[in-house]
């Protein structure tokens, strides 16, 4: 099992300084060469091979700045979480609408993409039993958008 070193990064001026835990302290001018700072001062201080260890490097940033960072970082998250999930609804409701016999450039009207899309959703799945039926008495239509 390959060794992890954490290490801190903190602003100082133009520089980051880099501390690595149980080794010492480098510089970096950017945070994502700090990385490969840290990893030479480990490597020479334990006369080790770079490639035979990794290192987690972590910022230390103000705490509201790192609220922010976590704030938005949650965003994004959630974010990609929401777009494979409407993905996913959408290749159900294409599959579903094709079964239903509505044509692939009536199923773009309804799903509100392009006839292409249509078709990529189409390809990337095969159908489901549930994606197969028929939408219930009621559902929404396109007139409901």
């Amino acid at each position: 099992m390959i060794k992890t070193f954490a290490a801190r990064a903190a602003r100082e001026g133009r520089w980051w300084v880099v501390s690595v835990d149980g080794i010492g302290v480098t510089q970096s001018r950017t945070l994502r060469d700090a990385p490969a700072q840290a990893r030479g001062l480990i490597a020479a201080i334990l006369d080790a091979d770079e490639d035979g260890f990794s290192v987690v490097v972590e910022p230390v940033l103000d705490p509201a700045l790192t609220a922010q960072v976590r704030a938005a970082r949650r965003l994004v998250a959630d974010l990609e979480r929401f777009q494979q999930e409407a993905a996913a609804a959408s290749r159900t409701a294409a599959h579903a609408l094709v079964a239903a016999g509505v044509s692939g450039a009536d199923a773009a009207t309804v799903l509100d993409v392009s006839p292409q899309r249509v078709s990529q959703l189409l390809a990337r799945t095969k159908p489901t039993r549930a994606a197969s039926t028929v939408p219930a008495e009621g559902s929404p239509d396109v007139h409901d958008r």
